[in-house]
């Protein structure tokens, strides 16, 4: 598993995110065929996992973790439904 970073390819996304909400920061990730977006916020950062075709698996989460945050499961709450997962990340 890698991470690629392909924030240049959704300029869009990026520029509403940085003017609709709190973020400082969005940095986008192809991870194979999921797609990873982390915001970065001054009171707390957000990883979303996306995929068109399936959910997304475990080990997808456990690798973004520990690439982007250096947590584990263990240590945040995972949300998931149908090909999403969403991760909040208070700051410590």
């Amino acid at each position: 598993m890698q991470l690629q970073k392909v924030t240049a390819d959704y300029q869009t996304l990026v520029t509403s995110q940085l003017n609709n909400t709190d973020a400082t920061d969005v940095q986008i990730f192809a991870l194979a065929d999921t797609l990873v977006i982390f915001t970065q916020a001054p009171t707390h950062d957000e990883i979303l996992l996306t995929n068109r075709q399936r959910n997304i698996a475990p080990e997808e989460i456990d690798y973004t973790l520990a690439q982007l945050a250096q947590r584990t499961r263990a240590e945040v709450n995972v949300i998931t439904s149908e090909k999403l997962a969403e991760i909040s990340l208070e700051h410590k």
